[in-house]
This record gives structure tokens, C-alpha cells and sequence, in this order.
């Protein structure tokens, strides 16, 4: 009797426990009924275009206008090829090739006269094709139906294309409680191509344009394809000097002193470039004051040195953002420089525009990019000063300039500078890191490390700290006259010494040839294209046999 009672207990209990699971495990075998429509994944409506990247779907949207697609400007800008440039202000596009640089406005168009640009709701749309002559990508357009999409990938290479075994849903992530996607049923034979592998399931991108799961055993015929670019990339060509560069910055504030040259010249050993400070950015409209020589070129060039002129914006008279930001400037700016050139008949040019913030970036970058062709146009060298990486400085956007230009200058000093706590203005460490950073974005082939051959006595009292820069020989004799004790310090690789002056301390952390020795070992280490020295005048000439390696 106790038997039978178990037994319909235990088969109560199942009857139960199938109650409770049989609908996942039925759901499981036929799939969720839930159900989600086109519109619901693509999020478009009217003449907009789903954007989809890498079939990863953007939040941006393209606009169909014409039978043609335009894509977000600043979209295209950001993720697929920030050569575009535009100007808000002038309606101007520009595209800044190797030896040239081509413009576009909304009033242009294409050889079926389809504008190249167009606006919506006040923001510039490109269109596709443009895009497609200057970037490598390739793109899968459906416009014929409600939902329009557009599919743009840069990747190349192998994929797998298939063919529907049976009658299939398309689900929207790789589970059978995934919802499908509404009015779709893939039919027996489709082909579909398949973009990502994910366990038992394909995602797969349908001959429709849709996207969505499908077990890999609902497909047959899995054939191989290799997608293969036909892009013609532009090549930036680079002028390179046959051996490392040793360049030394000359200071010239007046034009009197152009002819201190053979007295800074005499001090050095094994230079090869000089760079004197000549430009200045002088108003907003792309011009600058020139105390330029040609005899001061003739006479470099008769002592075997390059030159390299700077041009900088130091002067708190200018916007750099009004000036960069404008292609009529621009224009004006590098024309001139090209104009001087040929009159004064110098090699480079050497860029060294500070103080630069994230609004400015993008419009220097532009500059150095058009400029760059003109100096290839014009056979100069084209150097930029930058400062050492640091997280709030990424903008500078290195690895940009160096595609373009022939040497980025990585200023490695002013570690600590007038107005921060006292300490070293190159520490070893902070020369090396400073490398290292840099090497991450600049080819070493086009990298040079600026050292220092000044230092700064340091002045603190009451908790206020002071400093003045001193050159390397007048430090050494500031040292010898208020008899500082200098002890040798591993860490910032410098000698160190304090004195009290009443109720201050002076510091000093010296250069000298054994720390600069350390930094050049460093340039040496990197196999950097050269160093570069801020600046004549301030060293002793024995500094020369560490900083002159060839």
C-alpha cells in the first residue's frame, strides 16, 4: 500500500515539474515568438540612413537625398578619416593631399552632378563617393526600401559566404529566446554573407541588407572569399638628412644679431642644422615679422650647416585659433614662408607654435598638413616642435604631424618651469619616458629629442618659490662663486646643491657634461633621427664632444 502511495506521488510530481518546464524546453526547440521590426533595430525613418560601421550600428545617421547617400561630416571626420577638414565659419572643405590641397563647398558636384556636400538641420553631410575617393573602405548601400542602411567597413580580407539550408528566422543576438526580426523569413538557397562567428551561431548580413543570427547548422555551402582593396594610397613623402641631426637654436631678436653667427657657430662642434628664431607671428590674418638675412644663409651654408628658420606665435597680440582656423590665412601664411624661401634661400622650416589648446588642435594639424605640401612642392624640410607627452596634451595628435612632416622636435625639458614647484627642468627620467611616449606615435627615423643647456637656480622662502633660467656656463659659475655643495643625485641623473641666503634656500640642479651625457646616451639608445639644443650661447664648447654624435 505505502508503495503505490509513493508511486503517485513521485508521478504527481513529475506531472508537475513538466507542467513548469515544458514550455522553455518547447520554446527552446521552436524558438521565442517575440518579434522586433525593422524600424525598431534600425531607428531610421523618412530620408534618413542607418550607419552601420563594421556592422556595429552608429548612433548617427546619413541622409538619402538624390539617390545619394551623405554621411555626417563631422561622423566621417571622427571615425573614419580626419583629413577631411571643415570650416564652419567659411563653408569650406578641404582635403590636404601629398602636393596639394583640394577644396569643396556646397555650391560643387560630382560628374553626375550630385552636389558633394549638402546640409541638414545645420550640419555638413558628405557624400559617400567622396568619402570613398580618399579613404580605403568599401560599402553596401539598401535604399530601395522603407529602411534605408548603409554598411561601410574598412576591413579586408578573408569572409565566408553561405546559402540557407532550410527556412530560417533572422534573431537578433545568437540565443533562441532572442527576439526575430518581423515579416523576415529567410527562404531555402538565400545567400547570406557571414560577418562574425559566435559560438553555434553566424551572424549574418542578408542579399536584403539585414543583419541578425542564425545557427551555423541551417547553412550549407560555406564558401571562402577574400575581399581585396584597390585603394591608392597617397603616399607623404619625407626628406631625410644622411646622417643624425644636430640642430642648434639660435635666438635672434633683433636683426643686428644675425651677425653673431660665426661667434655662436665657433662654440659648437659637429652641428649640422642651425634654426634661428627669424618669424614671428605678428597679426591675425597669417602674417609675421621677418628679421630674416640672406648673408647670415650664405655664411651657414659656406660652414656646412643647414638652416631651418622658426616661425612661432608667441606674441599675446595673436589668436592662434583665429589665424589656423581661417584657409584664407592659411593660404597667406604658408605663401609667404614658401616666398621667403626661395628669397633667402634657406633648407627648412621649423614650426614652434606653443601653448596650442584642444580648440586649436585641429586647425594646426591642418596647417602643418597644407604646409607640409608645399614645403615637399619645394624640396624644404619641415620640422614641428611638440611638447612631451602628457595626458592633457594628446591632442597634438604626434602621430598626425609625423605622417606629414620630415622631423617632429619632442622639447624634452621644462620638466618643472617658471611658476611650478622647484626641481629639475630634465631629469633623466622624464627625458626617457618622454621618448618612450613619443615613440608610441612618431617613427623613431623621425623623432628628435631636444635637450637643455640651461638649468634654473631656484628660490624659496616662506613657502614661495621663485626661479630665474641660467645657461650651463653661467650656472657652473654661479655654483664656483656662492661655493654650493654639489652631490650627485642617481635618480634625476644631475648634481644637486642648496644654499641659505638669509631666510631662503636656493636650489640648483646642474647640467653639466655628465648629465648630458646621460640624455644623449638615451637619444642614442632610441636610435632617434638626432638631437636638437635649446639654446646657442648658453653652453660651454666642451658640452659639443657629448652633444656632437654622428
Amino acid at each position: 500500500m505505502k508503495k503505490r502511495v509513493l508511486a503517485g506521488i513521485a508521478i504527481v510530481l513529475c506531472i508537475i515539474l513538466g507542467i513548469m518546464f515544458l514550455p522553455r524546453e518547447v520554446e527552446e526547440l521552436v524558438g521565442s515568438n517575440e518579434k522586433v521590426s525593422e524600424a525598431q533595430i534600425y531607428q531610421v525613418k523618412d530620408d534618413e540612413v542607418a550607419l552601420i560601421y563594421n556592422y556595429s550600428l552608429q548612433k548617427a545617421k546619413a541622409v538619402y537625398k538624390d539617390e545619394v547617400v551623405y554621411i555626417p561630416l563631422n561622423w566621417t571626420r571622427s571615425i573614419l578619416n580626419d583629413k577631411f577638414y571643415y570650416s564652419d565659419d567659411e563653408k569650406l572643405l578641404s582635403y590636404a593631399l601629398p602636393t596639394e590641397i583640394v577644396y569643396a563647398n556646397f555650391d560643387n558636384v560630382d560628374k553626375n552632378g550630385k552636389p558633394l556636400l549638402i546640409e541638414k538641420d545645420g550640419k555638413a553631410y558628405i557624400s559617400i563617393e567622396t568619402i570613398k575617393t580618399y579613404t580605403d573602405i568599401w560599402t553596401d548601400i539598401f535604399a530601395d526600401g522603407n529602411i534605408k542602411k548603409i554598411y561601410i567597413n574598412n576591413n579586408f580580407g578573408e569572409f565566408e559566404e553561405a546559402n540557407i539550408k532550410s527556412k530560417s528566422e533572422l534573431r537578433v543576438d545568437a540565443d533562441m529566446f532572442s527576439a526575430s526580426i518581423e515579416n523576415v523569413e529567410l527562404e531555402k538557397g538565400e545567400k547570406v554573407t557571414v560577418v562574425e562567428q559566435k559560438g553555434k551561431w553566424d551572424r549574418v548580413l542578408t542579399e536584403t541588407g539585414l543583419l541578425g543570427y542564425i545557427k551555423r547548422k541551417h547553412l550549407k555551402n560555406i564558401t571562402k572569399g577574400n575581399r581585396v582593396s584597390s585603394f591608392d594610397k597617397p603616399e607623404y613623402t619625407s626628406i631625410s638628412m644622411n646622417e643624425k641631426v644636430v640642430l642648434g637654436w639660435h635666438q635672434v631678436t633683433a636683426t643686428a644679431a644675425n651677425k653673431n653667427l660665426s661667434k655662436v657657430v665657433d662654440n659648437t662642434k659637429g652641428m649640422n642644422v642651425i634654426s634661428p628664431t627669424w618669424f614671428k607671428l605678428s597679426d591675425n590674418n597669417g602674417n609675421y615679422t621677418s628679421i630674416a638675412s640672406k648673408d647670415y644663409v650664405d655664411a651657414a651654408h659656406s660652414s656646412g650647416l643647414k638652416v631651418w628658420p622658426l616661425i612661432d606665435n608667441f606674441s599675446d597680440k595673436i589668436s592662434t585659433l583665429k589665424i589656423l582656423s581661417s584657409s584664407t590665412n592659411r593660404k597667406k601664411l604658408i605663401s609667404n614662408l614658401m616666398s621667403d624661401a626661395k628669397e633667402y634661400g634657406f633648407d627648412g622650416i621649423n614650426i614652434d607654435f606653443e601653448s596650442l589648446t584642444q580648440d586649436n588642435a585641429p586647425h594646426f594639424i591642418e596647417f602643418i598638413r597644407e604646409l607640409s605640401a608645399s614645403c615637399r612642392n619645394n624640396g624644404l624640410v619641415l620640422s614641428v616642435d611638440v611638447p612631451t607627452p602628457a595626458s592633457y596634451n594628446m591632442y597634438y595628435e604626434r602621430d598626425a604631424l609625423a605622417e606629414v612632416v620630415d622631423y617632429v622636435i619632442n622639447m624634452g625639458y621644462d620638466e618643472h618651469y617658471s611658476g611650478s614647484d622647484e626641481g629639475s627642468s630634465a631629469s633623466i627620467d622624464f627625458v626617457k619616458d618622454s621618448i618612450t611616449d613619443s615613440l608610441k606615435e612618431v617613427p623613431k627615423e623621425k623623432l628628435i629629442n631636444a635637450v637643455p643647456v640651461y638649468t634654473r637656480v631656484w628660490t624659496k622662502e616662506n613657502d614661495k618659490v621663485s626661479s630665474s633660467a641660467i645657461g650651463m656656463s653661467a650656472a657652473s659659475n654661479w655654483v664656483k662663486e656662492n661655493n654650493v655643495n654639489l652631490i650627485w643625485d642617481d635618480k634625476v641623473g644631475q648634481y644637486v646643491g642648496q644654499i641659505s641666503v638669509g631666510n631662503a634656500t636656493k636650489y640648483i640642479w646642474m647640467e653639466d657634461e655628465k648629465s648630458m651625457k646621460l640624455k644623449i646616451d638615451a637619444v642614442k639608445e632610441a636610435d632617434l633621427a638626432g638631437v636638437a639644443v635649446w639654446k646657442l650661447g648658453l653652453e660651454p664648447r666642451e658640452i659639443w664632444d657629448v652633444i656632437s654624435y654622428k
